[in-house]
């Protein structure tokens, strides 16, 4: 609600107010008049509000069919800023309707998709006359230019097989080859060339990018001539696990670098003499260096068909400085931050008149102990985008050294979306823990990489909710047994862990992604459970009745001497525990030589909830803990039934396979080693994917997929609604409605690897039923959320009134 700019109480004549304070019960007036102001506060509101419903950009989401009725558009469905777009350009859309740019802004608008149109008729082979060939232009044959390469494809001729930069281009929406007309039915997903077709190519990924990291060295070489002089390589993915194989580099999780387009759709116009209205322009996808998908491993190397300045940058900063706030960040996927010490001036592109000071290749780095073929030269910068490493090469030592200690990274990769630890905005937080701004602790790992900890320190004294903000996103390594904290807050049952005076939040800052070693699992506790008296025991109660802990936009993994076995988070007596947001790692990667790796347990909470010393304590602890994890990427939760849990829009991931063994479990008990010998909490969910068995008391909710058995034991209540279910002989389902089973419906992922950028992603040759009879008459599974069955449709209703007549739409995701 918005104040006046004057309050009606400092209106009033000055002596009015003195005589208020002067008053037996001084401030009568004032607390009266204040009463009037939120009336009039109200009111004011609900008039500016009348005045924003006037236009699209600024009116409720009620209003936009309102103003669509205007227009004379139909109605549609589905995301909100989706409908405020097609109803923003609908008279500019009509002018140029049946132009590639029309097409192109309105499947923008109505998907925010990455979109490429292309007539499928400019790419079917000509058979041509001898006395007039037409190889691309038309008239003489262009053979002999002097802007023809062995690159250039020539239209009717054959296809250039000396070039893998051309060649990578093939069956892409940037396929320059001629093909012969494909007679099939058109199909989604499938490119038909054919004179009437019209190819709309969509980047459904989104490309997410990780402002200023530290990469992982993997040390340094010094192959000799001709060779650089010193080669340093390192591991573009902050994340490292030298738990799983120590010293095996083939482990190590691989990250599969996007690039970026980084217009800003929202203020781009249309102008010139040209431009009929202030239309917005779709992203511009014109060329392949412009994708906002993975980055092409040939496109990175320097000669007539690489393109390396389109994907990255090297720019030079202040090491010493303990600020970032200078560094220049670039559009492109890739950019590397090298200390100004030893590479003053040394960037990429190089300023204008300048030669290169680097030069960047793509290359296969797998094998990058055994060298590379050619050999990297000294100021040569080796990309192996597919895997995420780089191998640098440098003259000297010093400079070696330099990057070891100083390099930074800011690299983009893919998801189907906001599930898991992305850098995103986040909402503000909910009113129970709203502290004044002086009082969020911020902590920035160059001013001080222990500041994390440090923190914490006063956790078990403090009379305020504690909210800590981590501004960057770099690796922060929590130990705590770390000899600089205060000890008293240490919890003494099962292994170190933090006792709770108040409400703790753990969060990343907007568009940051930091990432949380752990050297211990995470415990919680309430710093006092039992009191001495009547009255402080009440007190203790009310405490522990809103004492909360909230991880948000953390990136949880195990550190280098995590006690094997163990799971992420190990105690949870509490009120509340809410996973927002977070990526529980849970293993399963795929690694470099494509073997999977082992799943890891994120949670196991057991009942009684660990206060193994204090025999009062446990009976005084009278809370029921509810665990929610929303938005969120976690491994195998193993959760006893004195807990309740909360699965919203998350993928709950304990690998393949319905078998008897304890890791197959995704959700079930934890007291005992057999998860047969029980049941996991009373569950409710809203959209989730769960690969794994489930084994609980009771579930409810709806929009879940159960790749594999789903198990209640109480199956009387409860009901799920519009899901999948696997229709194994385990399943033992409580009432159900809606819901399609695994026996009659097919079920296919684009991806079940954690760490692939289509991780939980629907395919489209799943049942329909899956993708779009979930809630809401969209997808069932984690990402129902995104809406991806409205989008499908109203591009559908909308190319029926905007497609010239005689064309097809064929839609082919490329991500």
């Amino acid at each position: 609600m918005n104040e006046p700019r004057v309050p009606l109480y400092k209106r009033l004549p000055e002596i009015y107010r003195i005589k208020d304070q002067e008053q037996a019960n001084p401030g009568q007036l004032q607390s009266y008049l204040a009463l009037v102001e939120d009336v009039f506060s109200a009111i004011h509101e609900n008039i500016e509000q009348l005045y924003r419903d006037l236009f699209i950009e600024t009116c409720d989401e009620w209003v936009i069919p309102y103003i669509g009725d205007l227009l004379g558009t139909s109605h549609l469905s589905g995301d909100p800023w989706t409908l405020r777009a097609d109803v923003a350009d609908t008279i500019a859309l009509r002018r140029r309707k049946g132009t590639l740019g029309a097409i192109e802004l309105l499947t923008y608008n109505l998907s925010k998709w990455g979109v490429h149109c292309l007539e499928l008729r400019e790419n079917l082979v000509w058979n041509q006359h001898l006395n007039h060939q037409r190889p691309d232009e038309g008239g003489q044959p262009p053979y002999s230019l002097p802007g023809v390469k062995r690159q250039t494809p020539i239209r009717g001729g054959t296809v250039t097989l000396r070039d893998p930069s051309i060649l990578s281009l093939l069956a892409t929406p940037f396929d320059p080859f001629a093909h012969t007309a494909d007679l099939k039915p058109p199909a989604i997903g499938t490119i038909r060339y054919n004179v009437p077709n019209l190819a709309i190519f969509l980047w459904r990924l989104a490309a997410y990018r990780v402002r200023v990291t530290k990469p992982i060295f993997k040390g340094a070489i010094a192959p000799g001539p001709p060779a650089a002089d010193h080669v340093v390589r390192f591991s573009i993915n902050p994340v490292d696990r030298p738990y799983i194989a120590p010293g095996n580099e083939q482990d190590k999780q691989p990250v599969r670098l996007f690039n970026t387009n980084l217009v800003d759709i929202t203020n781009t116009r249309r102008t010139g003499p040209d431009s009929l209205d202030n239309a917005r322009l779709a992203p511009s996808i014109n060329q392949v260096d412009e994708t906002p998908g993975p980055i092409p491993l040939e496109r990175l190397s320097e000669g007539p068909a690489g393109a390396p300045d389109a994907y990255v940058s090297v720019e030079t900063y202040d090491a010493t400085s303990a600020s970032l706030a200078g560094l220049v960040l670039s559009d492109v996927g890739f950019q590397l931050h090298l200390p100004d010490g030893q590479f003053s001036g040394e960037t990429l592109p190089p300023p204008p008149g300048q030669p290169a000071a680097w030069k960047i290749r793509g290359a296969n780095l797998c094998a990058w102990e055994t060298g590379l073929e050619p050999a990297l030269e000294n100021q040569e910068i080796a990309i192996d985008p597919i895997i995420g490493r780089i191998a640098i090469g440098v003259a000297t030592a010093a400079r070696a050294t330099a990057l070891e200690n100083d390099l930074l990274i800011t690299h983009t990769y893919g998801a189907v979306g906001p599930v898991g630890a992305q850098p995103i905005s986040r909402p503000l937080l909910p009113a129970e823990f709203t502290v004044p701004p002086n009082h969020v602790r911020h902590i920035d790992f160059r001013v001080n990489p222990h500041s994390l900890v440090e923190a914490l320190n006063d956790v078990h004294i403090t009379t305020e909710p504690i909210v800590i903000e981590i501004d960057d996103s770099m690796t922060y390594v929590l130990d705590l047994t770390d000899p600089t904290l205060v000890e008293e807050r240490l919890t003494e049952d099962g292994g170190p862990g933090l006792k709770l005076n108040r409400s703790l939040v753990i969060r990343a800052a907007d568009n940051q992604r930091p990432v949380i070693e752990l050297a211990q699992p995470l415990r919680f506790r309430p710093a006092n459970v039992s009191g001495a008296s009547p009255q402080q025991q009440n007190e203790f109660d009310a405490l522990m009745s809103t004492l909360t802990v909230r991880l948000e936009g953390l990136y949880l993994t195990r550190g280098e001497n995590f006690p094997a076995g163990e799971p992420l988070i190990a105690r949870a007596a509490l009120n509340r525990l809410e996973i927002i947001g977070c990526t529980l790692d849970p293993g399963g990667f795929k690694s470099i030589h494509g073997d999977r790796t082992s799943i890891f347990t994120s949670m196991r909470l057991k009942d009684p909830y660990g206060f193994t010393t204090d025999a009062a304590e446990e009976s005084a602890f009278n809370q029921i803990p509810e665990i929610i994890v929303s938005r969120s990427i976690a491994g195998p939760l193993l959760i006893d039934p004195g807990y309740r849990l909360d699965l919203t829009d998350s993928v709950i991931d304990a690998g393949q396979g319905g078998d008897d063994q304890a890791d197959k479990f995704a959700v079930t008990q934890a007291s005992d080693p057999n998860p047969l010998h029980g049941w996991g909490p009373a569950t409710r969910v809203s959209g989730v994917t769960v690969f794994g068995r489930m084994r609980v008391e009771s579930v409810d909710g709806s929009g879940g997929i159960w790749v594999h058995a789903l198990e209640a034991m109480n199956n009387q209540i409860g009901c799920i609604k519009f899901s999948y279910v696997s229709g194994e002989a385990e399943d033992r389902l409580p009432p159900n409605h809606g819901c399609v089973k695994g026996t009659e419906a097919v079920l296919r992922f684009n991806s079940e690897i954690f760490g692939e950028p289509a991780y939980g992603q629907l395919a489209l040759s799943s049942d329909f039923r899956i993708r779009e009879r979930g809630p809401n008459d969209d997808a069932m599974g984690a990402f129902g959320f995104l809406l991806e069955a409205h989008k499908w449709r109203n591009l559908q209703i909308r190319y029926r009134e905007f497609m010239p007549v005689g064309i097809r739409p064929l839609l082919i995701p490329v991500t």
